[in-house]
């Protein structure tokens, strides 16, 4: 019996030994560059004896093995063409997932063992009826083969599946599965796994106790899990959940958050959940739970996924206002496409009612964007009288008996039939003159649209209390040496709107329309001057008042004269006016009765200038491009310029000009006669810096290389001008003494690195011996501490001949940010009235920012208004 089975033994073993040697040994099939998934294995056990066994398991030690390399331990399984199994990189794959149990070895791997290589079909290439390719047929898509490593595989009859145990991985490129145990299905490619599974999918990491993935396309499932959906930076903890796109699930008794660890700070619970490609998430039966207990409920929930826009409910502001009473105002976001959104508000206030609003943005091309926004209100409060005026509110002399409310905006980038032809509208109009006095702060409020029609487009918005809102829709189009500009501007003026004035006695000024037309400066040939010229043409319409045309030329000539460093430029101008009015209304008595009067008038001038300069090398050694260098700056040389600067205007202006209609300040040209003369000192520093660049390219290195930057980091220039007018006045001497030299104007900007701005401009007298104007502001900053402001604004009372200003003005403004740990902030604001001795405002916050959202609470203190607001964001939630 004994002998027999011996028999038996070595017959199996020759018939394995040919497969094994065919497959290890190059021949027409696998060196056509076959597909292959590497399996280690260990040699099993000796069988036991049984007259039943269905498994058959080989002994194969180390000496007998065939001619493979001897440090490999693997189970190859060749399909058809495809290329060398790339090097493994463990750490490049986990990123920063702390890394499983080490894999045997294969390309970059190390392990001991025996070989087996067995033949399996690419589902690719299955036909239609799902039968198998011969072997060595093209892999279909050029598909990288899948290596599966583990303690101990086990292949069955006919290769149905293979089964590898004990710190099983399943590796192909940077995705990889790893479980205590793999099955693998040879003909279907579907795999099942089973205790600590973890899997690595196109940057997702799932978690699980069991799951089955069809490797084709790795849909599939699994129970008990976590699952980290890296596009939508979602973390999600399910009962069960189904995988069936990329970055697609479906989940059972789910948790939703964007926290890390085990008792998130915030999470969305749910009864079924859904999450798509884009990361947008549908919960059904939800509830918000803080710190694992529920505080709200919802049937249903809709989140916001990737960096892509998506439809959807936004956080809402929350606050209190002595003003407005308790306030919330709902923002809902709608995606109309890629290329256009909506905003609609829903703001609630206690003391005014419900505030209605919408946004609408869009941007069609890189030249065309537009955002345009409208609020309404029905107000419940009215101020028919000067009693029921606010105190801050009556000085203007007017009421607001209305109670629709309303206030339209918006700006708008674009063109008209061509690129060439740039269009821009600005839209300002407002129902009366308290409403962006009362309705300041918010989503929906004056300082909101102000801040991002500047951030978006770079245009302003007149200040809340203006009694004036401009509306304009401005055209132009430029060449080489021409351009030409179209404006039409529509002024609203809130003191004849709600019954305050007579709209029919409105003597406001409308430009319907305004063209002008440039000729930029350029060489006359054959001259050695240098011409250019403006046009305009203007119709203005007023509701009371003159109307009419108005055209103005003004061509100007120059001659640049170049002697060494020095540079001349003297200049002669014509500028000629003509009106044509139809009739003369609500204007003084001096004003002409002629219908078609005109001024001609000439200009003089010359501007010279020059600039000297001066590089100090700094006693310092070059960084070398080192790799110890990296990240280290220093200063090599410091560039100081000096320039100075002389110009002459002579502008005669003659007094037959207060005889014309007036429309604007170009029909009173002011009369010139001044020399003005500056110097300017900047210095430039030049700084060299060692960073890291990336290696070449299929590495993963960096390489230290020198960089060199500049940066004017200070600018301080000095101004003074000299009226000759002035030096010759002999009028009113005795009320005002000659003071031909203005004031002396020196001008600071420093910005050596990004720690520290100064912006600072000071006006002094020779004659007063004081300072008549300040502007200073200064700014600190450092990443890890917070941000100090200090600013300054001054005006100080003057009464001279050619200047009056009676109004004293002192306004200091002090802010800090201090960071009191990582998470905590504390910001406050102070501005002050000094010259009235009143507050202008006044403002302290506290700002939380965790990993995965930040809360703000503000309190705000004006003359006008006390108001505490609440605002929460949801970090990083849906987005990659």
């Amino acid at each position: 019996m004994k002998r027999k089975r011996l028999v038996t033994f070595l017959a199996l073993g020759l018939f394995f030994c040919p497969l094994a040697g065919l497959a290890q040994t190059p021949s027409e099939d696998s060196a056509s560059g076959g597909n292959e998934v590497r399996l280690p294995v260990t040699a099993p056990p000796p069988p036991k004896a049984s007259g039943t066994t269905r498994q058959v398991r080989l002994e194969l030690p180390v000496t007998a093995s065939p001619a493979a390399p001897a440090p490999l331990k693997a189970v190859e399984i060749p399909t058809a063409n495809q290329p060398a199994l790339p090097v493994f990189d463990e750490k490049q794959l986990l990123q920063q997932i702390a890394a499983p149990p080490q894999p045997p070895s294969f390309p970059g791997v190390n392990s001991n063992g025996p070989e087996l290589r067995l033949g399996v079909t690419p589902p690719q290439a299955a036909g239609a009826g799902g039968a198998a390719p011969a072997r060595g047929a093209a892999a279909v898509g050029g598909e990288q083969p899948w290596s599966l490593a583990a303690d101990r595989i086990i292949g069955q009859h006919g290769s149905e599946y293979l089964e590898a145990l004990g710190s099983a991985t399943l590796v192909r490129g940077f995705n990889s599965l790893r479980a205590d145990s793999i099955r693998y299905y040879n003909a279907s490619r579907w795999v099942v796994l089973r205790g600590n599974v973890r899997v690595l999918w196109e940057g997702d990491v799932l978690e699980a106790q069991e799951a089955e993935f069809d490797l084709s396309n790795m849909q599939g499932w699994l129970k008990h899990g976590k699952i980290f959906v890296a596009k939508s930076n979602v973390h999600v903890e399910t009962a069960y959940a189904k995988k069936y796109a990329t970055s697609s699930y479906r989940f059972q008794n789910a948790k939703f958050t964007a926290c890390d660890g085990e008792k998130p700070a915030w999470s969305f619970t749910a009864e079924e959940g859904d999450l798509d490609l884009t990361g947008r998430t549908r919960l059904w039966g939800t509830r918000f739970n803080v710190l694992d207990q529920p505080v709200l409920y919802s049937p249903y929930l809709l989140l916001p996924g990737s960096g892509k826009r998506q439809s959807g409910l936004l956080i809402p502001d929350i606050s209190r206002s002595s003003q407005r009473g308790y306030t919330i105002n709902q923002p809902y976001y709608h995606v109309i496409d890629e290329e256009r959104d909506l905003t609609f508000y829903e703001y609630y206030m206690t003391k005014h009612g419900l505030m209605q609003g919408l946004e609408y943005r869009h941007s069609e091309n890189s030249r065309t964007k537009g955002d345009w926004r409208i609020d309404y209100l029905h107000d419940s409060k009215v101020a028919a009288n000067q009693h029921q005026e606010e105190l801050y509110q009556q000085s203007d002399g007017l009421l607001r008996p209305n109670r629709n409310r309303w206030w339209l905006r918006s700006k708008y980038d674009g063109f008209v039939a061509e690129p060439e032809w740039a269009l821009k509208i600005d839209l300002d109009m407002v129902s009366d003159q308290n409403y962006l006095r009362e309705f300041n702060p918010g989503a929906s409020g004056y300082e909101s649209s102000r801040k991002n029609f500047l951030k978006d487009f770079g245009r302003d918005i007149e200040v809340s209390d203006s009694l004036t809102r401009t509306s304009t829709a401005f055209l132009s189009r430029s060449w080489d040496a021409f351009g030409v500009t179209a404006k039409v501007a529509w002024v609203q003026n809130l003191a004849y709107m709600n019954g305050n004035n007579s709209s029919s006695r409105n003597p406001t000024t409308q430009s319907l329309p305004e063209i002008n037309a440039f000729a930029f400066k350029n060489a006359i040939p054959g001259t050695p001057l240098d011409f250019e010229a403006a046009g305009r043409f203007n119709y203005f319409w007023r509701e009371f008042g003159t109307r009419g045309i108005r055209t103005d030329i003004h061509p100007t000539v120059s001659l640049p004269l170049n002697w060494g460093p020095v540079t001349l430029v003297p200049s002669a101008g014509l500028r000629n006016t003509a009106y044509t009015v139809g009739g003369y209304t609500n204007e003084p008595s001096s004003t002409t009765t002629n219908k078609t009067p005109a001024r001609t008038m000439y200009e003089l001038g010359f501007t010279g200038f020059t600039e000297f300069s001066r590089v100090f090398k700094l006693d310092a050694a070059p960084l070398s491009a080192s790799a110890e260098n990296i990240g280290k700056t220093q200063w090599g040389a410091l560039r100081h310029s000096v320039m100075p600067r002389l110009e002459f205007a002579y502008v005669p202006a003659p007094k037959s000009q207060e005889r014309l209609p007036y429309f604007d300040s170009l029909d009173r040209i002011t009369r010139q006669n001044k020399i003005t003369y500056s110097v300017t000192n900047v210095l430039d520093r030049k700084r060299t810096s060692v960073v890291a660049a990336p290696g070449p390219a299929g590495s993963n290195t960096a390489v230290p290389v020198v960089s060199t930057d500049y940066l004017d980091f200070l600018s301080l220039r000095l101004e003074q001008s000299f009226d000759r007018d002035e030096a010759a006045r002999t009028e009113d001497l005795a009320r005002y003494p000659k003071r031909p030299f203005s004031d002396i104007m020196l001008q600071a900007d420093v910005r050596p690195e990004k720690f520290v701005t100064l912006s600072s401009r000071t006006y002094y007298s020779p004659y007063l011996k004081r300072p008549t104007e300040h502007e200073h502001l200064l700014t600190l900053h450092k990443d890890d501490l917070g941000e100090l402001r200090f600013g300054h604004d001054y005006l100080y009372p003057i009464s001279e001949y050619t200047r009056t200003r009676t109004s004293d003005v002192q306004v200091l403004r002090i802010g800090a940010d201090y960071k009191i740990t990582d998470k905590l902030k504390v910001t406050s604001d102070y501005r002050l009235d000094i010259a009235a001795h009143s507050d202008l405002e006044k403002s302290a916050g506290l700002v939380w920012t965790d990993q995965c959202y930040e809360v703000q609470l503000k309190y705000s203190r004006k003359p006008s208004d006390q108001s505490i607001e609440l605002r929460f964001n949801l970090l990083d939630f849906g987005k990659p």
